[in-house]
This record gives C-alpha cells, structure tokens and sequence, in this order.
C-alpha cells in the first residue's frame, strides 16, 4: 500500500478506534503484535495497563493487531523461555471453504449465493457453517464452551478461554485438531459383522452391527445422520449412505420400527452394505488450520480489532449461529468515499453489482472504499 492510501485508511481505522476500541483479556500477560505493511511487522510488544494499550493504538494506528493466545509472566521479554510461559487459551482457526460450490446457501435476506473470485461471501457462509461445527464438537464431545469470533478477512476463529484448556500439552492440542478433523479415522471400524439368525430361518447369517445411541464421537455422528434420513424418509441421502431400493421400501412403509433397529445398532436391518465414506462427508468433516491450535506461542487476531486486508471488524459473534456480513462492516454504508480503480472491477458486494472503469474517478459506499484500498485495487482521491 502507498504511503498516501496508507494513511487514508490510518485515519478511517483512527476514527473507529476513538470511538470503539478493542479490549484484550489479560493484557498485561499476553505478548503482542503490530503490522501496517504485513500481519506481524513486530512482536513482543507488551502493555501493564488498557490506557497504555489505547494510546498507543491511536498513536500508531496499526493496520493489523494481534495478541498470544498464552500468558506470561514477563510477556515482553525474549527469547521465548525468558517469558515464562503460564498457560494458554485455545484456539481454532478456519479460513478456506472445502469447495466453491455453496449451494443451498444464503443470505440472511434469503438471496442464494454464488462463487465469486474477487469477494465471495459464499465463501464466508460456508467457513462459517465449519466453524459451528467445530463449536459442536467442543460441546458434545469435550464439554467446552467456546466463542465465535470472524477473523475479518476469509474465515472464522474459535477461541475457548477456560482454565481446562491451560495446562493442554502441545501435544494434546494437535490430537484435538486432528481428531475434530477426523485424520487417521478408520470409520470402518465402526460396522462389524455379528452371528445371527434371519427371522425367517434358523440358519446362521452375518448380522452388521454399527453405530447406536449410545455410541459417542464419529460414531455417535454417523448414527445422527442416518437416523435424520430414516426419520426425514430423505431418499436422496438413504440411497447415498448405501441402502438398497428394498430397504427403502422397507424403511417408507415401518420407519419407527426401523429407527429402533438404528437405535440398537441393528444395522443390518436397513442397510446391509454402508457407504461410510459418504456417511462421513454428511457429518461434514471440518479442516482447520492445526498449527494455530497447537503452536502454543501463536499470536491470533485481537477480537474487535480491525484487519488490515479488508477494513473489516474482527467481530465477536454475539448469535454463533448468525452471520451477516453487514454487522462486521466497521463505517457507514450511508456514507460515500471516492477512489480511483487501478484496473477495470466487476463485483458484487453486499448485494450489489458494481462495474467500475479503470482509472476514472469512482464514488462507492465508505466500507467498500476501505476494503478498496486495503486489497490495492484502487487510489484514494
């Protein structure tokens, strides 16, 4: 960015900051971070008080702000060992949707999305239907309550500040990451064939016995799958997940009968020949960025900071389940600011179309002025 366009955007990010600024849970034991021309221009910055926190954000007015996820005792000092290192929050970090394809996605105003390279929201919506995924998994399988956080840019940060996460081992960590990712999951394991009797006969027949009620972790995931497309009769997803056309039938003519052969794990019953891969991709496997949750020193996005790349507030999502790009945009879209296209840009932004001339004097919505400018796509004025 040039110095000019630099400090257009240091004066928008100064006026948001006079009037909201962010606040860092234990700051006087959390190392720092700054950056105007990248993320982290330099760290180990530490402050003993909010106030010298705040005056300098307004003195300096850093494009990019960023905290540690540990504690420290001296936070400032280096190298590493000489902070004494006291704990750690936990965090996960998701920044890349698994496909451009974002059907049956939407906007909170019900428009369908489509992919679009230059900014994508769809892309957004379905980083950020990972990121409640990962909030379920750290509720339902490690009983850990954690908050919903946009990054400000492409994806979502989970953070979990509990003290059951301090003490976690390096180590622990990454088995965490690889776990809600489901690495190294032999989900076939979870279907095994049984000795038994057909109803009819009393001759010895091989009975598969899977996932039940009272399974827990994927197993207890692929069980909720398929249990909705029996109670649903989906015939889309029953066909998908393996279950013949005779299973089907069987299934749209006694469903409760059959719900109760998948509560027993009586799979067998409904579908002899599982398609487990297919199961595994309806429980929506999440990836994330693993080096986040187990790099112990990691320095992550202050919550209610402003990112530098977009103009963007690092916005704490009050309703997890609700996101609306609207409610992270930091200015005005009343309020017009002009700039100038360093290359011709046809987009769509907050559902609106814009076709802009290279060049020629253009005047557009103050949030995407920023954002504009931030990405170097255009001259301020």
């Amino acid at each position: 960015m040039n110095d000019k366009e630099l400090r257009i955007v240091q004066g928008h990010f100064r006026t948001f900051y006079q009037r909201q600024m962010p606040s860092v849970p234990a700051l006087n034991q959390r190392e720092l971070g700054f950056g105007w021309l990248k993320k982290i221009d330099f760290r180990h910055k530490a402050f003993s008080s909010q106030r010298d926190f705040e005056r300098f954000v307004l003195q300096d007015v850093p494009l990019f702000m960023s905290a540690s996820t540990a504690y420290y005792r001296f936070p400032d000092k280096q190298p590493m060992p000489q902070k004494e290192f006291s704990g750690a929050d936990l965090v996960f970090d998701l920044d890349a949707p698994r496909s451009k394809d974002h059907s049956g996605l939407s906007r909170s105003d019900g428009v369908s999305v489509a992919h679009d390279d230059f900014f994508c929201e769809g892309c957004l919506l379905d980083v950020h239907q990972q990121a409640l995924r990962i909030m379920e998994f750290l509720k339902d399988d490690f009983g850990l309550q954690g908050s919903l956080v946009f990054s400000g840019q492409k994806g979502f940060h989970v953070h979990v500040r509990s003290e059951a996460v301090w003490d976690l081992s390096k180590e622990a960590r990454r088995q965490m990451a690889e776990y809600v990712g489901a690495e190294g999951l032999d989900a076939e394991s979870f279907f095994q064939k049984a000795t038994g009797y057909s109803d009819s006969s009393e001759r010895n027949v091989g009975v598969l016995q899977g996932p039940s009620e009272q399974s827990g972790g994927w197993a207890g995931k692929i069980h909720a799958v398929m249990h909705a497309a029996i109670e649903k009769n989906d015939v889309a997803a029953l066909k998908t997940f393996g279950v013949s056309k005779k299973h089907r039938d069987d299934i749209a003519a006694r469903p409760l009968e059959l719900l109760e052969q998948l509560r027993l794990g009586h799979w067998s019953a409904f579908c002899s020949k599982p398609n487990v891969e297919a199961l595994m991709d309806a429980v929506k496997v999440v990836q994330t960025d693993k080096a986040v949750t187990f790099d112990l020193h990691r320095l992550i996005r202050i919550p209610g900071s402003l990112h530098g790349s977009t103009g963007f507030e690092a916005k704490v999502l009050a309703k997890p389940d609700i996101f609306q790009l609207q409610d992270v945009l930091a200015f005005d879209s009343n309020q017009k600011m002009t700039v100038i296209p360093k290359d011709a840009l046809k987009f769509e932004f907050l559902g609106q179309s814009y076709d802009l001339p290279r060049a020629r004097f253009a005047e557009v919505p103050l949030p995407l002025g920023i954002f504009l400018l931030c990405q170097e796509k255009a001259f301020g004025p």
